[in-house]
């Protein structure tokens, strides 16, 4: 049997870990759906008395699920980028840069009703304040707004809803992206397994191809499909394990440990940190540009990021596939968006300023340029090594 290991690289293994990943938090999720009440007067005491102090390793638990989260959206964030840096959005892998944006607005929607539930400070008045923003949607804003709340405020009807959505509706969508993503199928059916003297091998037949390609050589299987894999995991969940027992405040936010008082607002009002940046941009635009409101700006920007990003193989006009350090233009386009979107984070964490609003009014406007002047930049970048 090969067991030989060249070329490892952990953050070669990013989806394999998310999927390890979205079983701790399955598992874990079952486990505190057993206790947890959706009930906007008890769901707080479930969590934080009866989860955590009552329920024997409820502790445990519930910090599996919290930083599971955590370190999910970071290797999704770690992921996306990668993807972008060596460009596998063009050609034949279009399909799986869509299908893992999908995957991606519905890991969003996902972790967002999972910041809802334990009905926290922090989060009744994030869930308040986001679900506000649907209310600059054009035309049916205030219906969309009171359709997805279920009353005239985030209440125990809209809790139920989002209970509804993070243990029922979006386990499924984002199960059945999966495999979409992955292309399992495909997979399944071009994928053949082979025993020679050396141990097992792996190699690929293109059945679906009109063309006669010559067979590539089998590869060691369990090296690469299984030991490779194996080591990235265990790598990982050794340090995840390390912050579970000794890092825990990582996931928790001190203002969430609190219940929620509708009579009380806090004075800085802020979601997890994977929708900071988000939320950053919708508060950038603070002033009015002419008969258009700062507010509106706001959506249409976050808008323009999110449809820039689904819309990459589009934007792109440079046919070469080729990682970003060896195309000039848009490894300085990369990094400025990099750059922006970790600025916007951190500015979403902090308190409301003149300053931070200036800035994030900035870094903001370079987001979206970014987008806008992709097409141009790319086509100029293909004429010249042309």
């Amino acid at each position: 049997m090969n067991l030989k290991l060249s070329n490892f690289n952990i953050l070669l293994y990013t989806g394999t870990i998310m999927v390890v990943l979205c079983l701790l938090l399955l598992v874990s999720g079952i486990f505190l759906a057993m206790h947890y009440i959706p009930d906007a007067n008890k769901a707080f005491e479930s969590v934080h008395i009866t989860i955590m102090q009552e329920v024997n390793y409820g502790w445990l638990w519930r910090k599996i699920h919290a930083l599971g989260s955590t370190f999910f959206f970071l290797l999704l964030y770690i992921h996306l980028l990668g993807m972008l840096y060596f460009g596998f959005y063009k050609h034949g892998k279009m399909k799986y840069w869509y299908s893992g944006m999908v995957l991606y607005f519905c890991c969003m929607v996902i972790g967002f009703t999972g910041y809802v539930l334990p009905m926290g400070q922090m989060s009744y008045w994030a869930a308040q304040v986001i679900t506000s923003l649907l209310e600059y949607i054009p035309g049916a804003g205030e219906d969309i707004v009171l359709w997805v709340r279920g009353d005239f405020s985030v209440s125990g009807i809209t809790l139920l809803r989002f209970y509804t959505l993070h243990i029922v509706v979006m386990p499924f969508a984002i199960a059945l992206m999966i495999f979409v993503h992955i292309d399992f199928m495909k997979w399944y059916a071009t994928t053949k397994l082979s025993w020679t003297r050396k141990g097992l091998h792996v190699s690929k037949e293109e059945r679906f191809s009109k063309h006669a390609l010559p067979p590539k050589e089998p590869k060691p299987f369990f090296s690469n499909a299984v030991l490779k894999p194996l080591l990235a995991c265990t790598l990982f969940l050794a340090f995840f394990f390390y912050c579970v027992f000794f890092h825990d405040y990582l996931a928790f936010d001190a203002l969430n440990l609190t219940p929620a008082n509708p009579a009380d607002t806090p004075a800085h009002i802020y979601p997890e940190w994977y929708f900071l940046w988000m939320l950053q941009l919708l508060k950038s635009f603070f002033f009015d540009i002419g008969f258009i409101k700062g507010s509106y700006i706001g959506m249409a920007s976050l808008v323009v990021v999110n449809m820039g990003l689904l819309w990459m193989p589009l934007l792109d006009k440079n046919p070469r596939r080729i990682p970003a350090h060896q195309r000039p233009y848009f490894c300085v386009w990369f990094w400025a968006l990099v750059l922006s979107l970790v600025a916007l984070t951190i500015l979403g964490k902090l308190p409301t300023t003149e300053l931070t609003l200036w800035l994030g009014f900035v870094f903001s406007s370079v987001i979206m340029m970014l987008f806008i002047l992709l097409p141009f930049l790319s086509q100029k970048e293909a004429h010249a090594k042309s």
